[in-house]
């Protein structure tokens, strides 16, 4: 039977237009909604503290940090969920594993190596993101065996390893349909899949196509990783 995992996105960012409009992002903020999140069935806690929105600005690491590691190791002591970080900045991650996260979720599709080698040493999950137009099913297959590879020689094992199609990253919204309609065409990497279209732009931003793109996510037959805003109805539409 096919393993449904979902993570939880708890954005830390001012600039997000989900968690970070109107609210003050405090430790009580962080620690509750972290805490519905996991109550409503989310096994992994996605924390972001640079928005990457399109047209977003960015952040000094140092900014980023403050936004980030102080909450894992927070949700590390006061929950039970595994906490992964979304960032592409060395110094953030490596904060970010010091304070215990789990997984890495670099958006940059490895453009640091360094972010491979610290990963590592930490024994901790690597997600490696797809960005830019679709060219093809094979061509992207390509870029992940590039990708897998090229992780594996910096020291990450295999069974470390997570894909991800980077869906609304350079794609336009045929693109991420075709994607997700074809996703089983990665299931010979034997791999952890993790799919982010939780109200992105390509979805209209509702949770109506939200949800619908999360069902064709479970066309894949490898584990699923769904990276969503709502988890309680993305459970319920699943049957999970």
């Amino acid at each position: 039977m096919q393993k449904i995992t979902l993570m939880g996105i708890l954005n830390t960012s001012p600039e997000s237009f989900f968690d970070g409009a109107n609210v003050q992002i405090t430790q009580d903020y962080v620690l509750n909604k972290a805490t519905n999140l996991v109550a409503e069935g989310a096994e992994i806690i996605d924390i972001g503290g640079q928005s990457t929105r399109p047209g977003y600005t960015e952040i000094p690491a140092e900014e980023e940090i403050k936004r980030t590691a102080p909450f894992i190791k927070l949700l590390k002591e006061k929950t039970k969920a595994k906490i992964s970080v979304d960032s592409y900045k060395l110094p953030v991650i490596k904060a970010a594993l010091e304070a215990g996260a789990d997984i890495v979720n670099d958006v940059s599709g490895l453009s640091d190596e360094n972010i491979a080698k610290t990963t590592a040493a930490y024994k901790a999950k690597l997600v490696l993101m797809h960005s830019g137009a679709v060219k093809s099913l094979k061509s992207m297959a390509d870029f992940f065996k590039t990708k897998i590879k090229q992780a594996e020689n910096l020291g990450v094992k295999k069974e470390n390893l997570i894909l991800d199609i980077g869906l609304g990253f350079g794609k336009v919204a045929e693109e991420n349909w075709f994607l997700l309609e074809n996703l089983n065409y990665f299931d010979s990497f034997n791999l952890p899949m993790l799919v982010g279209a939780s109200r992105k732009r390509f979805t209209g931003k509702t949770l109506e196509n939200s949800l619908k793109a999360a069902k064709l996510a479970t066309k894949i037959n490898c584990p699923l990783i769904l990276r969503v805003h709502e988890v309680k109805e993305t459970k319920e539409a699943l049957n999970l």
